[in-house]
């Protein structure tokens, strides 16, 4: 990512992300985007899950990951 991207930068990337891709920004991106208080694990849970995707923890870095759909949800339900 580039330096001083905004949220909407990260949700036009989150959005173009295949299944299974990843998108990973910096922890000081992710306190700068979403905050250090107590709701910020919370805010940056429902963005991720906004977009489809699963946000990641680490360290130094958080991690996006698009969700990949499983064959029962693709496929139509029997009657």
């Amino acid at each position: 990512m580039r330096a001083k991207f905004t949220l909407p930068d990260l949700e036009e990337r989150l959005e173009e992300l295949q299944a299974g891709a990843l998108v990973q920004i910096s922890r000081r991106d992710y306190e700068r985007l979403f905050g250090l208080n107590d709701a910020a694990i919370g805010r940056l849970r429902n963005f991720a899950r906004s977009h489809q995707c699963i946000a990641s923890i680490a360290d130094t870095a958080i991690l996006f990951r698009k969700r990949v759909a499983s064959i029962d949800q693709k496929s139509t339900p029997v009657l």
